[in-house]
């Protein structure tokens, strides 16, 4: 790679995160990071009751003597586990914020900074901080890669960990050498291929990101370390993972701006991979088309915003499949009055309108669409059978920076999420209420009592002689 080894990157993150302080935060980072932990823990509860997640906490949870908080069950696990199955869950739907670039921040950040603040008591003030410099080192990281291939590397497996260590460093208040040492045992740990995408182990990518955070913060306070010069050296993490597109001088560059702010995050308005937003949209606004029949459509043209031969997808294998197919995309936008969480399900994913759409569904790649996440759009034509076409382009979908939800949207979605996940409406106001003062709580006692409420009674001991 044609750059500098000696930058002193590793160094330079370390140095920033162990001086982290949150009286220097600006109000308006503080007020997006409550936003994406409020959307995160909407997910997490929604989550909760997919397949893969349910599975991770029967195959690795059961931690009677864990002292955090697993979403999904009465039982507690270890900091780190917690943080890895919390981190599944989180992710299980594809529906939490997305930074720009893309990544996935807050199921790689999010759960290490629940487990390690509910283990050592630390104030909600100081996790709002954590959360916010975990998010500025991994998009430090991301933005510098914007326009380098991740060599078949899933961008949270590949950032995730980076960002999940710096929270975590912040919430156990690390010296800058321990965490130089943290960064370097969290960069050994990073993976996950894109190849994945579309399967359960997908939501693993984050989760295990979340897991290595704690687990290199853990180990860095106890004295562990990895290499100091992890990120920059020869064979390090940006040699290995990024091709010669990488901007390893913008690394630092731009530290005292908070990009959880600016270019802050997408909302994803449907619980799908973020291209999708711009098809799903786009056909949903054809189904208020007056002449719009569904019986009747012919075919269906859907110039997506990223050609990519991993989201073409004709017939997907399931619901969770889907959420990765333009085709689904169209066929689901176009034959459902809305689209929810549930429109990713498999009843719905083999139901007969959807089976009917997909074989009429097809792909064209338009070059004229900028490949970037402010420009681009996407455009389907539906053609019915007497000749008809009707064409929708989507510029923005709601969720985005330029099409914002509003306070009354955002809240919409988290309490379908966490209602989802078993909370009562009257509880999920309650939680969106102190998560929105939640830099003043003086505990997370009270937002965990009411996610435990998430998790189903605890099997009861069989009686003795039955």
């Amino acid at each position: 790679m044609p750059y500098d080894h000696n930058l002193p990157i590793t160094r330079g993150f370390a140095e920033y995160i162990a001086a982290a302080d949150f009286k220097a935060l600006p109000s308006e980072a503080v007020e997006a990071a409550k936003v994406a932990i409020l959307d995160g823990l909407g997910c997490l509860a929604a989550g909760s009751r997919e397949p893969a997640p349910s599975i991770a906490r029967a195959a690795l949870g059961g931690e009677p003597s864990g002292s955090c908080t697993v979403i999904g069950t009465a039982v507690p696990g270890s900091p780190a586990t917690a943080a890895l199955l919390n981190g599944i869950a989180l992710h299980a739907l594809d529906f939490e914020v997305q930074g720009m670039p893309p990544a996935h921040g807050t199921s790689s950040i999010l759960p290490g900074v629940l487990a390690l603040s509910e283990r050592y008591a630390v104030a909600p003030e100081r996790a709002v901080l954590a959360f916010i410099i975990g998010w500025q080192i991994q998009q430090r990281v991301r933005t510098a890669a914007r326009d380098s291939a991740f060599r078949g590397f899933h961008p949270p497996g590949v950032v995730g960990p980076l960002g999940a260590v710096a929270a975590c460093s912040v919430i156990l208040g690390l010296s800058a050498e321990q965490v130089a040492g943290a960064i370097g045992l969290a960069a050994s740990r990073t993976g996950g291929l894109f190849a994945n995408n579309g399967s359960m182990a997908k939501p693993t990518h984050p989760g295990n990101s979340a897991r290595s955070g704690v687990e290199s913060a853990l180990l860095a306070a106890g004295g562990m370390s990895g290499n100091k010069q992890i990120l920059e050296m020869p064979g390090g993490h940006f040699e290995t993972f990024f091709d010669e597109r990488f901007r390893p001088a913008e690394v630092l560059g731009g530290l005292e701006n908070y990009a959880i702010v600016e270019p802050g995050f997408t909302i994803k308005r449907y619980p799908a991979e973020i291209y999708m937003q711009w098809v799903i949209e786009a056909c949903q606004q054809l189904r208020l088309a007056p002449e719009f029949d569904l019986d009747a459509v012919a075919e269906v043209v859907v110039e997506p915003p990223v050609f990519r031969t991993t989201l073409s997808r004709p017939r997907p294998v399931s619901g969770l499949d889907g959420k990765f197919s333009y085709e689904y995309a169209a066929a689901v936008g176009l034959s459902q009055n809305e689209v929810i969480i549930a429109t990713f399900d498999d009843a719905t994913a083999f139901s007969a309108p959807v089976q009917r759409l997909l074989p009429r569904v097809r792909l064209v790649h338009n070059r004229d669409i900028p490949q970037t996440l402010d420009a681009m759009w996407a455009r389907v034509t539906v053609k019915l059978a007497d000749g008809t076409e009707l064409v929708e382009r989507c510029e923005r979908f709601p969720g985005c920076p330029e099409r914002p939800m509003n306070r009354q949207q955002r809240h919409r979605k988290v309490v379908d999420c966490l209602t989802t996940g078993g909370l009562a409406a009257e509880e999920a106001h309650r939680l969106i209420a102190l998560v929105e003062r939640l830099e003043t709580l003086p505990s997370w006692d009270p937002i965990l009592e009411l996610l435990a409420h998430l998790a189903p009674p605890a099997p009861r001991s069989p009686v003795a002689g039955a």
